[in-house]
């Protein structure tokens, strides 16, 4: 079992399925965990983001893409390990985005391309990432997920948004 502080490191994060003309944009990793690998481009929720802002925040950083989210496909826990114990723990909510924008911006975190679900099983592609591609991505099958705002005064706690 892995030590308490490994065990409080579970990390919330999106993977962006960016889709255009029935092809998914990946990234060719540079740094770890899956560095080498193609990937969905995304990341961490930051403190005080709601999901769909995560998923365009991530898309725009990495590509330079303006995209809007079509909907939340999935959540998936995906825990890395090796012999011994767990490494690392994801929380990740699977987001599908349409790009409102075309011009691709490489960042640091690696090469950018648009493949079809075929091409993409002929390629080094992060193991689960192609899973979920298969299974959330490419069925019809939105996920219903509200954003909720509460505000607290003392003691009293309100929900103002629940959409």
């Amino acid at each position: 079992m892995a030590d308490k502080t490994k065990r409080e490191k579970i990390v919330p994060c999106i993977l962006a399925a960016v889709v255009n003309n029935n092809k998914i944009l990946m990234i060719h990793r540079t740094k770890e965990p899956y560095k080498g690998y193609w990937s969905m481009t995304g990341g961490k929720i930051e403190f005080g983001e709601h999901i769909e802002e995560t998923a365009a925040r991530e898309v725009f950083e990495e590509t330079g893409l303006k995209c809007k989210v079509e909907a939340i496909k999935g959540i998936a826990t995906e825990i890395v390990h090796n012999d011994k114990e767990a490494e690392q723990h994801f929380l990740m909510f699977i987001v599908q985005l349409r790009p409102e924008t075309t011009e691709l911006v490489e960042s640091k975190e690696g090469e950018l391309g648009w493949y079809t679900p075929k091409e993409l099983e002929n390629m080094k592609v992060t193991p689960s990432d192609l899973l979920m591609i298969k299974e959330f991505v490419l069925n019809d099958r939105p996920m219903k997920v509200h954003r909720i705002k509460v505000k607290r005064e003392g003691e009293i706690y309100d929900v103002e948004e629940f959409i």
